[in-house]
């Protein structure tokens, strides 16, 4: 079994290990993340299924996850990467992931990260502006290689989302309007060559939980594709974007494979499908299979609330604080229980809260953060002077690798130099 859960003794276990015995025999400080690297291959896999016959590519959005023991182990299974920045599409090579699988995004790519996705040869730089396209020519004129580019996109609609994950709105700094498309294909006809469009994509937003917006914006381009094939003859594909929402314990998701089979459909009544669905999922291949373990430091009671404060904050985990968003927490050894706490950490800000728990009439010993695998460590920081957490992985029912936490000694010796 894969995935958060509780044994026979009420263990917590995430994939085929109790989690108390990872941290014993990882010996890493706490808080530490520790991930099922087996319950991600394979959502991975039954995403890949649901395409059926039709030819696809599932490009993992780095973003949300980019440690390498995951990376490697998607590219082991043929996914590519959705990469946002020159580093990250060096990560990807480094990999295993080969460049014709790789597609980078973002709005304000540097010169330098431009002439590594040209000089590399990735499947397609996602152009977000017309004024980025004429930069992308220029930088393929510099490089001496054409730039194969796809352009990303906006389709002016609204998703019932967190404001700060959605990206497909009219006011979102991503992506092209419909009316700015004529000048972008303008600067593609007239590069001499320096660019070629294999790609129409668009990316609607994050935590979608039900289909018809995505199927509404994967109508758009399927359309403007159409059209867009009657002039050139260099497409290769078409991106639906990402964006697919989990179970956070608040409201029940859809699965992944519903998003597949919406591509499928509308690719074949679009009259394209010959051509290949991209897809770039992040948050649903990691998000459920990533906890971060931490420590019940102590216990506060007011007349008003109970509080526990637990040794993992704001720094290893921003979600909370950044989007309201809601981590189901339980103790180790023993299944949630009123009373509710207010779990909060040691982060010297009043947004370090990770809301009411229940944990019991007494909580102590180690708690876990669920669904931690996405936008976790990868977003962590070292405010207050604290360490970046460590990262345990379990693949094939044993502990497969671990990334240990530079500590507070590297964190003081970089602030003795600034």
């Amino acid at each position: 079994m894969t995935g958060f859960r509780r044994d026979a003794q009420d263990s917590a276990v995430l994939g085929s290990m109790r989690l108390s015995q990872v941290i014993r025999d990882a010996e890493v400080e706490l808080p530490a993340y520790v991930y099922d690297v087996d319950g991600m291959t394979e959502t991975l896999r039954s995403l890949k299924h649901a395409f059926g016959d039709a030819p696809h590519l599932v490009a993992y959005a780095i973003k949300a996850n980019s440690a390498g023991t995951v990376v490697r182990a998607f590219a082991a299974e043929g996914a590519g990467v959705d990469a946002v920045s020159g580093a990250e599409v060096e990560l990807a090579l480094a990999c295993g992931v080969p460049a014709q699988k790789l597609v980078m995004s973002g709005v304000a790519k540097e010169d330098s990260e431009l002439d590594l996705a040209i000089s590399k040869g990735i499947l397609a730089i996602q152009a977000e502006s017309v004024e980025e396209l004429s930069r992308i020519a220029a930088r393929a004129r510099a490089v001496g290689h054409r730039a194969d580019v796809s352009l990303r996109l906006n389709p002016g609609i609204e998703i019932d989302s967190h404001s700060h994950i959605a990206t497909g709105h009219d006011e979102a700094k991503f992506g092209i309007s419909e009316s700015d498309l004529v000048a972008a294909y303008g600067v593609i006809d007239g590069s001499e060559g320096r660019l070629a469009q294999v790609g129409l994509s668009t990316h609607i937003g994050s935590m979608l939980t039900a289909t018809d917006a995505y199927a509404r914006s994967a109508r758009k381009v399927c359309e403007l594709t159409r059209e867009r094939r009657e002039s050139v003859s260099t497409l290769k594909y078409v991106d639906f974007g990402g964006g697919f929402g989990v179970d956070y314990g608040a409201a029940p998701s859809v699965a992944p494979s519903e998003f597949a089979h919406t591509c499928v459909r509308t690719l074949r009544d679009a009259g394209l499908s010959d051509l290949m669905i991209v897809v770039e999922p992040g948050r649903s291949l990691v998000a459920p299979f990533g906890v971060v373990v931490a420590r019940v430091v102590q216990t506060k009671r007011s007349a008003e609330r109970r509080w526990a404060m637990i040794s993992a904050g704001m720094n290893d985990l921003i979600r909370p604080a950044l989007y309201s968003a809601k981590h189901r927490i339980e103790l180790l050894e023993a299944v949630p229980a009123e009373p509710e706490w207010r779990v909060v950490g040691p982060v010297c800000e009043s947004s370090d809260d990770f809301g009411a728990h229940p944990l019991g009439p007494n909580p102590e010993g180690l708690v876990a953060i669920r669904d931690a695998g996405a936008y976790g460590f990868v977003m962590a920081s070292e405010y207050n002077g604290r360490a970046l957490p460590s990262e345990v992985f379990i693949q094939g029912g044993k502990i497969a690798s671990v990334s240990r936490s530079p500590g507070v000694k590297a964190w003081l010796e970089r602030r003795l130099e600034a």
